[in-house]
This record gives C-alpha cells, sequence and structure tokens, in this order.
C-alpha cells in the first residue's frame, strides 16, 4: 500500500524549508513533495515499494538536528476524521473545558473536577464525563467565540 511521509514544525518555529523539505525528499527517493503548510507541513509521497520503519529512520536521521516530526503511515489511511486528545496545554495556553464552563458560569466546578483528575484523585473517563455532562446544551456558537478570542496557541 502506498506511504506518506508527513513532515510538520511548529508555526511559530516554521521550521520546514523549500531545501530541508526537498533534501529529506531526496533522502527517501519520494516521487512529490506536496505542500501541506508553507513553512510547517508538507507530505513526502514515498516510493511504491517503501517500507515504513526504513523510511521512518531515514528522515529521522536526515532531520535529527531539525526540529521536525516525521509521520510515516498509508495514504488510504492518513487523513483522520477527528481528533481527540486531552492534551490542550500542549497546543494552546489555556484549559479549553474550562474557558467552556467559564462561559456558563460553571468554572470552579469543572477546574476542581480536572484537578482532581489531573491528580490522580479520580479516572479520567469518569472525569471527563462528568465535565462533559456540566457542559450540556453549550450552544455551538459559543466553542466558536472561545476559539476566536480567548484561545491562543502554545509556543
Amino acid at each position: 500500500m502506498p506511504l506518506i511521509a508527513t513532515l510538520v514544525s511548529r508555526p511559530t518555529e516554521r521550521a520546514l524549508s523549500l531545501s530541508l523539505a526537498n533534501m529529506a525528499s531526496r533522502s527517501v527517493g519520494a516521487s512529490a513533495v506536496v505542500w501541506l503548510a508553507e513553512g510547517i507541513a508538507c507530505d513526502l509521497v514515498l516510493p511504491e515499494a517503501a517500507d515504513a520503519a526504513a523510511a521512518s529512520a531515514v528522515l529521522r536521521t536526515a532531520l535529527a538536528s531539525e526540529a521536525v516530526d516525521v509521520i510515516v503511515q498509508e495514504a488510504e489511511t492518513r487523513r483522520k476524521k477527528i481528533l481527540i486528545a486531552d492534551m490542550d496545554s500542549t497546543m494552546i495556553d489555556q484549559e479549553c473545558i474550562d474557558e467552556l464552563a467559564d462561559e456558563i458560569g460553571v468554572k470552579d466546578h469543572v477546574a476542581t473536577i480536572t484537578a482532581r483528575s489531573m491528580n490522580g484523585e479520580i479516572a479520567f473517563e469518569p472525569a471527563l464525563r462528568e465535565r462533559v455532562a456540566l457542559l450540556k446544551g453549550l450552544d455551538a456558537t459559543v466553542v466558536d467565540r472561545i476559539v476566536a478570542n480567548r484561545l491562543t496557541l502554545a509556543s
């Protein structure tokens, strides 16, 4: 099955230059470089006979001194329909669920549950379910407003 190698850098660093992408492409004999976001992310179309582990190892070695992540995966299943992640502080400077809770006046309650979960006092799944239940009925426009006005990308 055809493979794609995706190279990704932090948006704030824009470490993925054209020359770096071309060098990485040559190192694995890619047939094309497809830019997803200039300076931030690109796909390398790997040869038909490419081995995922070998291509990943070659690219990681070639890019070892660069602030670039490498993901090698099957082309057919690479596009994801949804990403669920509980790593807000990795991606943004806020705890998103707390910001949503603040909009409807339950931030302190939600933050307490979050803290208890992070301290290992309650398991992640029940804590998430309890926090989400407190947000029941929240209009989707609130999410858009939070994203537009209150969230900032982590640096």
